[in-house]
Parts: structure tokens; C-alpha cells; sequence
């Protein structure tokens, strides 16, 4: 941008002012030269004067009179040296003048453009504060500087628009720190109502006179203040709704398991008693039904908990193959009544405990297997468990179902999402199994994936931390042994399994076993069978597609058959045994086959020194000791105490308590079972935990209140409840309970209890 300057240029004949304040005309180079010339031409004409004086002094004064002529010559060249040293001055002096003249010159030059420099810098800085002022004014962002004490000493047009008296209500006063730098949003009143302003403190000084001010720039952020206060204002409202949501769950889920108590525990003693074949397929589809329900209801509590936040873990050490194995065992009645099989195997590399929450863990792999029997018709279920590295593990759920498309993967991990949805879908559920397990698995440091192809049944992989198992702060256990007694040994597996058959094989081939896989039925080369069975040092055969296992081990044992052979028998059939154990096979073992009774088996097998026979040990893998009818005896009854508001829970806890061989005595209320239990004569007390009146948090502190003040010996105290949230438990614990059990009651759980109070 081209800048205009004003005034007229300075010339070379301008008028200057010399350091006496008068003004003097520059001599010009014409008016030096001349002065010259004039000063040479004096002295010139002074020359030639002296010399001609000189010759007429000799040729016309006489001789008498020469020396007062002589002298009237000196005279006359004295005159004329002078002359001639004033003119040589005069010439010094304007030679003088003429140099300081010129360097003044050049000094004025070099003024000139500085202060044409200074000028431009002047016009650059103006502009600049005119483009700062406008871009200021089109944000509208509003700028006073004050003193301490709250006078304005400027505010720019949006201030004094939006502050008509020049002066910010309630902005400027006194600071705590007027030397510091404030930030902080304000509600100041402006001419359009309560606006928020950013505000900004910065101390600065004035340019002129150094004094100190405060300058104040205030952007409205407004719309920002209202959106965080309608984000504020919703979040609110989420968490309200959220707390709502969660006490409604607990409420809903309390009253509902209470029924859902009696239904399941009355139908599991009603199973124990004589009934036809029609009446227990209806009361197995009763349980089954009502089993269902129970599942859905902790399906919705536990998203409630993970959405929530309030679901924490609880590692501990723990043997995962036996967790494994006893969900497939778990699952194996639902899979045998599909004609499906559930097989497990674990990586002999996994140290034997490590350090997880055993509850969730079960909990993942029980929804991923059941998951894969709910959509399978032919084959089984997988699960295998492999160490990854020495920080990782993972355990595969593969399945021989359905299947799924690939693009399907991910959307099946959202809540209420399933393989098949809408009105035509063949396959019940929530679809919360897989949400909840992926949210757990991440919660645990690990990952959920799956992989599957249309028809050809569905792979879940779940990556987990390693974390081995500590003993007295020592390092993590170390893998169990292998069975050596298997090294180099030949064993044939009999059998059409898909599924739990190759899972046999790799176990024991991972302990140095030679295996053959192949059917019992025939089909492959004979000569190549008959070899492996004569080179055999153990058979395992499982006799699902056989007429009569004992006719074919017979037949066998007539080829020249020796080695030893174990059969593989479903749960379901246990009245073939004595056939069997007859038919000379040396032991047994019931699928889903467990890896610590497949190797107490095979050892006993191959080395019959090392233990009782095969037939007591696949007895006893099995074997579950009972307290009570159709079990062992319990060491002693013990009169216990039964508190619950319910009838037909009270009803039921009775009936299991006697079932187990043990007196009860039953209380309506907490005030009753007070009274009940003040003569201290109980050896054991299930308390409710809802009942009117006295509640059983409040029971149970009494309860331990009186127990110390008389001198008891402190008696179990449970507490029964079907309110299943962590509040619910901590209370009871607080109270002085020993233990919590969830509605409905597990009669297993039940029967623990029961013999560890015994103990």
C-alpha cells in the first residue's frame, strides 16, 4: 500500500539552521571556484606588481635615491604578501566551510531517512492496530484497561455498546493478585440482558506514562455456558434415570427370584419323589423352564451392574482346567439330550493355578459354549484352553452349528442382537450372553473375538492376562508334570466322536503318546486296524455306534487283541457297567472325559503296580459325597434355625434342611427368631434378610449383640436373600453373617454349608 507524504521535498539550496539558530546561504560549487580564482589572481598580480616595480626601481630611480625607494618597494611587497596570505585564508577558511557544510549535508541526508523509516514504521503500526481493532470488533470481544481501584481507562466500541456508561458491573475492583494473570467465566448485565463472559486478567503498563493498569478481554461464550449447562442438566437426568433403572432391577429381581425360589426348589424335591415316567418329563420341563428364567434375570442384573460401573472383580488362584472342565461337565446334560457332545482340553503348558476371577470366568465360557449347543444339531461344542506366551493366555469355543456371516461378527456382541432376529427367529434368549461376556473379558485386561462361516458353525476366541498363581510371594506354579508312564506307549482311540475323540488324542499325544484315531465300525484299511490293535498297549473305544461292545472286544481279544481297553461311556449309561466290567474291559470313563481321570485311568492301565484297579478309579473321579438320604450319613445333626417371611420359602428350606438328615425349627419374622434363638440352642441360623417388622440385618445384629453379651460360642449365621446386589451382601457381612446364599437355593450349596457348620 503506497503511503502520501506531506509537505514540500527538501532541495540542495534549501534554507538549514546552523547550530547558532541563523540561517546562512549555502555557498554554491560556481561561487567556490570563483573564490578561488579571485584569491589566485591576487596573489598573481601581487607577483608580477613586485617584479615590475622591482625592474622600474632599477632603471628610473637614481642611484641617491634608491634606498628610500628600496624601502617604499618593501612596503609595497609587504602590502602585497599580505594581500596575498588574506586571500590564501579567505580560500582556507571557505575550503573549511565548504567540508563542515557537506558533512552537515550528509547528516541531514542520513536524518532525512530515518525519519522517512520512522514514518513508514509509524504508518505499519497503525495500520496494524486499525486491522487488530477490526478483527477485535468483528468478534466482538470486549477490551478495557483500569487502574486499581475500578477507573476505566479505555474500552473499545463493542465495550462501550454493550456498557453504554463505560464501566462493566461488578468487573472492575480490587484483585487478590493484580500483578497475576485471571481467568474465569462471569455473568455480567449487559444492554441485551445476563450475558457469560470468558474473562481474561493480564497486568500491563501504560505506554506513555509506565503506570500500571489491568487490561480485561471478555468473550461471550453464552451458547457455550447453555450447552454445558443442557449437557450438565441431561447427564443428570441419565444418572437419576440410571439409579431409577437399577433400584427398579433389584426390586423386580427380588421379587421375582422369591417365587422363582420356591419353584425351582420344589420341583428339585419333588423330583426326589416316586413319580411316572410322564411326570418327571414334566417336571424336568418345569425345572428347564424355570432355570431359563432364572438365567435371563442375572443376564439383565448383570448389564445393569457393567453399565453401571459397579461391577468389580475378585481374582483369586485358581486351577482353570478344572473350571473348564466343570462347565463342560455343567453343560453336558443339555448337549447328551441334543445328541450332541462337549469336550475340553487344556494346554499341558498352563501353570496349574493362576490368578483370575474364577465366578466371571466361568461365567464367559458357560455363555459361549451354551451359546454354541443352542445353535448346533449335529457335532458338539469345543472348549480349549492354550498358553499364547508368558503373559497370555487363550480358550477357544468352537462349535459345528450354524454359523454365521462374517460381516455378523461384531453386531452379535451388542445387547438384545442375535444370529437370527426378528418374528421367524428359531432361537430363544435374550441376547445379552455374548455383551455381557465381551464387557467382562475387557474388564479383565482381555478380548472377545469370533470368526465363523455360514453353515460351518462359529469359533470364539477369548485372550485373557496370564497370571500365574503366587505361593508365600514364591513364583508362579509351574505346569503339571506329564505322565511319562505315556512316552512312546501306542494308543487307539475307538470311536465316531467328532468332537470329544480328537481332543483325547492331542492330550495324550501331548504327553508322548502314539495315537490312532479310527472307527469301531470299520471302514478303513483292515490290514492297517488290525496292526494298530496288535501293537496296541492301550484301547479306548467308545461304544455309541456298536450293537454290543462286549461281543466286539471279544472278537477282538480272538484276533490276538491283548492290550488293555477302557470304555467311554455317556452319563446316561451307567446301568451298562456291570456288562461291560464283565465283557473285560479294565475300566471307565464318562464323558466329558476330565483330564485328571483320564490320567489317574491310564496310568492305572499301563502300570497296574502304581494303584487300586481301573474300575475304583474311574468310580471314584466321579464319586460326590452326600450328606443325607442316599448319601453318606452326616456326622451329627444339627438343629438349625429357619427365618423367612415367605411360606413357601420356609416350607422349602425346611424340607432341605431335614432332607440333609438336620432339625429344623422355623420363625415367621426377625422378631421371632429372636426369641427362637435366646435360649442359644442352635447350632445354625438361615436368615432372611426381607421380612417386616425386624428385618434380618437387624436380626442378626441383635443376634450377635446377645451372643456376646451371654459368652456363646459364635454360631454360623447366614443370610438368605434374594436381593443379589453387592449392597444387599456387604450388609448382611457387616451385621456379623457368615455367609450369604442367593435365591433360589442351591441344594448343593446348601448341603456345603450344612457339613462345613458340621465340621
Amino acid at each position: 500500500m503506497a503511503r502520501t507524504t506531506t509537505g514540500a521535498p527538501f532541495s540542495k539550496a534549501s534554507t538549514s539552521v546552523d547550530a547558532g539558530g541563523e540561517g546562512h546561504a549555502r555557498p554554491t560549487l560556481l561561487s567556490r571556484i570563483a573564490a578561488g580564482l579571485r584569491a589566485f589572481g591576487i596573489a598573481l598580480l601581487s607577483f608580477f606588481a613586485f617584479i615590475g616595480g622591482a625592474t622600474l626601481f632599477l632603471v628610473l630611480v637614481p642611484a641617491d635615491s634608491r634606498l628610500v625607494a628600496s624601502g617604499v618597494l618593501l612596503i609595497i611587497a609587504g602590502v602585497a604578501l599580505a594581500l596575498s596570505n588574506a586571500s590564501r585564508a579567505e580560500t582556507s577558511a571557505r575550503a573549511a566551510v565548504a567540508a563542515d557544510l557537506a558533512e552537515r549535508d550528509a547528516e541531514i541526508s542520513l536524518l532525512r531517512a530515518e525519519n522517512e523509516k520512522l514514518q513508514d514504521d509509524i504508518w505499519r503500526l497503525r495500520e496494524s492496530d486499525e486491522r487488530h481493532r477490526d478483527v477485535l470488533d468483528t468478534l466482538g470481544d470486549v477490551v478495557t484497561r483500569w487502574r486499581e481501584g475500578g477507573e476505566s481507562v479505555y474500552a473499545n466500541d463493542t465495550a462501550r455498546a454493550l456498557f453504554p456508561d463505560g464501566r462493566i458491573a461488578g468487573l472492575h475492583g480490587e484483585r487478590e493478585d493484580p500483578t497475576g494473570e485471571a481467568r474465569e467465566d462471569i455473568l455480567v448485565e449487559t444492554v441485551h440482558g445476563p450475558r457469560w463472559f470468558a474473562r481474561r486478567d493480564v497486568a500491563v503498563r501504560d505506554v506513555k506514562t509506565g503506570e500500571p493498569l489491568i487490561q480485561t478481554i471478555l468473550r461471550d461464550v453464552t451458547d457455550r455456558r447453555r450447552i454445558e449447562d443442557a449437557l450438565v442438566a441431561a447427564r443428570n437426568q441419565a444418572e437419576t434415570a440410571s439409579a431409577a433403572k437399577s433400584r427398579f432391577l433389584a426390586t423386580v429381581s427380588h421379587e421375582i427370584r422369591t417365587p422363582l425360589n420356591g419353584i425351582l426348589g420344589m420341583t428339585d424335591l419333588l423330583a426326589d419323589t416316586r413319580l411316572t415316567a410322564e411326570q418327571r418329563s414334566y417336571i424336568e420341563a418345569v425345572k428347564s423352564s424355570g432355570e431359563i428364567l432364572l438365567l435371563l434375570i442375572s443376564e439383565v442384573l448383570d448389564m445393569s451392574r457393567i453399565e453401571a460401573g459397579r461391577l468389580e472383580l475378585a481374582p483369586a488362584p485358581t486351577d482353570v482346567a478344572l473350571l473348564a472342565e466343570g462347565v463342560a461337565e455343567l453343560l453336558s446334560p443339555r448337549a447328551f439330550a441334543k445328541g450332541l457332545e462337549v469336550g475340553c482340553l487344556v494346554d499341558p503348558a498352563m501353570p496349574a493355578r493362576i490368578e483370575v476371577d474364577a465366578t466371571r470366568l466361568r461365567q464367559i465360557l458357560y455363555n459361549l459354549a451354551g451359546n454354541g449347543l443352542k445353535f448346533t444339531e449335529q457335532g458338539g461344542v469345543e472348549i480349549r484352553v492354550e498358553r499364547e506366551s508368558a503373559d497370555r493366555f487363550a480358550i477357544f469355543v468352537r462349535d459345528t452349528g450354524i454359523g454365521f456371516a462374517a460381516g455378523d461378527a461384531e453386531r452379535l456382541f451388542e445387547e438384545f442382537e442375535q444370529v437370527d432376529h426378528g418374528p421367524a427367529r428359531r432361537f430363544d434368549g435374550a441376547g445379552l450372553g455374548l455383551a455381557i461376556s465381551r464387557r467382562l473379558a475387557r474388564l479383565m485386561g482381555g478380548e472377545i473375538t469370533a470368526g465363523a462361516a455360514p453353515g460351518r458353525g462359529a469359533c470364539f476366541r477369548v485372550e485373557l492376562p496370564l497370571r500365574p498363581a503366587t505361593a508365600n510371594g514364591q513364583a508362579g506354579e509351574p505346569a503339571p508334570s506329564p505322565d511319562t508312564w505315556l512316552a512312546g506307549k501306542s494308543v487307539v482311540i475307538l470311536s465316531e466322536s467328532r468332537i470329544e475323540a480328537p481332543l483325547v488324542a492331542r492330550r495324550l499325544a501331548a504327553h508322548g503318546a502314539r495315537v490312532t484315531e479310527m472307527s469301531p465300525c470299520g471302514g478303513q484299511d483292515e490290514d492297517h486296524r488290525d496292526q494298530a490293535l496288535g501293537e496296541a498297549d492301550l484301547i479306548l473305544l467308545d461304544p455309541t455306534g456298536l450293537r454290543d461292545a462286549g461281543a466286539w472286544l471279544a472278537g477282538a481279544r480272538a484276533a490276538g487283541v491283548e492290550a488293555p481297553a477302557i470304555a467311554i461311556i455317556a452319563p446316561t449309561d451307567r446301568t451298562s457297567l456291570p456288562r461291560l466290567k464283565a465283557a473285560g474291559f479294565g475300566a471307565y470313563l464318562i464323558r466329558p472325559i476330565r483330564s485328571a481321570t483320564l490320567s489317574q485311568v491310564t496310568r492305572v492301565m499301563l502300570d497296574p503296580d502304581s494303584g487300586p484297579r481301573g474300575w475304583e478309579v474311574a468310580g471314584q473321579s466321579r464319586a460326590r459325597p452326600l450328606d443325607g438320604p442316599g448319601g453318606t450319613a452326616p456326622v451329627r445333626p444339627l438343629k438349625v434355625l429357619v427365618a423367612d417371611d415367605n411360606d413357601i420359602n420356609r416350607l422349602l428350606s425346611e424340607a432341605m434342611v431335614r432332607k440333609l438328615g438336620h432339625e429344623a425349627v422355623v420363625a415367621a419374622d426377625g422378631s421371632e427368631a429372636l426369641a427362637a434363638a435366646a435360649d442359644g440352642s442352635f447350632d445354625l441360623i438361615l436368615m432372611d434378610l426381607h421380612m417386616p417388622g425386624i428385618d434380618g440385618v437387624t436380626a442378626i445384629r441383635r443376634f450377635r449383640t446377645l451372643e456376646e453379651d451371654r459368652g456363646w460360642s459364635r454360631i454360623p449365621v447366614l443370610a438368605v436373600t434374594a436381593d443379589v446386589t453387592a449392597a444387599a451382601e456387604d450388609a448382611a457381612l457387616a451385621a456379623g453373617a457368615d455367609g450369604v446364599i442367593t435365591k433360589p437355593i442351591d441344594p448343593d450349596l446348601m448341603r456345603q454349608r450344612l457339613s462345613a457348620a458340621v465340621t
